[in-house]
Parts: C-alpha cells; sequence; structure tokens
C-alpha cells in the first residue's frame, strides 16, 4: 500500500464534505454506502484533529502505515477516553458458499471493507456501528471549530 501525504486541511475538508453527503436530513433512508461514507468522514476529521493536537500540518507515509483505518488507535492517540468510543470488532452473517460454512469477523478498522462490499453487520449490527460514528462526527465538528 503506498502512501501518499495529506495536508491537514485536505484532511479537515475531506471530513467536511463527506460529512455532509454521508448524513442527509433524517427522513433519508439510510443505507451502508452513507456509512461508508460516514466512516471516510470520521477517519478524516480524527486525522485532522491529531495533526492539530500535533501541531502539524501534514499527515505522513509514517503516520499512515502506523494509524491506516484504526479509528480506534486515532481516538486512543488523542487520549479522549471511555466517553467516546467506537466497538472493538464487528461481525457478519456467516457465508455458506463452499463446502463449509466461515465466520466473518473483523476488526471495527475494517468495517468499511463490509459496507464497501455489501456485507450487512449483525453484531453490532450497522445501524449500532452509525449511531457511534455519528457520535464521534460530533465531537469532532467541536474539535475542528
Amino acid at each position: 500500500m503506498s502512501a501518499i501525504p495529506f495536508t491537514d486541511r485536505e484532511l479537515t475538508r475531506a471530513w467536511r464534505e463527506l460529512s455532509l453527503v454521508a448524513t442527509p436530513p433524517a427522513a433519508s433512508h439510510r443505507q451502508n454506502p452513507h456509512r461508508l461514507l460516514l466512516f471516510y468522514a470520521v477517519e478524516c476529521g480524527l486525522k485532522a484533529v491529531w495533526l492539530k493536537r500535533q501541531n502539524r500540518t501534514l499527515f505522513e507515509g509514517a503516520d499512515i502505515h502506523r494509524m491506516g483505518h484504526d479509528l480506534q488507535q486515532v481516538l486512543k492517540d488523542l487520549k479522549v477516553g471511555s466517553t467516546l468510543s467506537l466497538p472493538e470488532s464487528f461481525q457478519l452473517p456467516a457465508t455458506s458458499q463452499g463446502p463449509a460454512s466461515l465466520p466473518r469477523n473483523g476488526k471495527f478498522g475494517d468495517v468499511h471493507q463490509a459496507w464497501r462490499y455489501g456485507g450487512k453487520c449483525q453484531a453490532p449490527t450497522d445501524q449500532d456501528c452509525e449511531q457511534q460514528l455519528l457520535k464521534v462526527l460530533t465531537w469532532i465538528q467541536g474539535e475542528l471549530k
């Protein structure tokens, strides 16, 4: 995986733009493509907050490799405590393709793959994951004023 550096301004802009698309009016029917964009909005926002707290303006290759999509790691680095947390893992229904049923579990940092490829989380549910991400998104709004 190549690591392309991004500036704090780019990450903040991405957070704002993704947030707008990922959080349509409440009357809208929410689907996993919205949640996928919400995940990326939170990821960009957390990394922008992280840069701000580090007094840095560039999210570089070493940062990208260390954090990847691990939002838990970024929250831990930001020392937000237990008030803001995301699920540690998620579970998709087992697949019965092939000779045996295959369990499908992952770390929460990989939930974007489930949503990107059409998976439906059962524990926690997609809606539960979304609610936790929205709480983090609200916190980010306060940090990036």
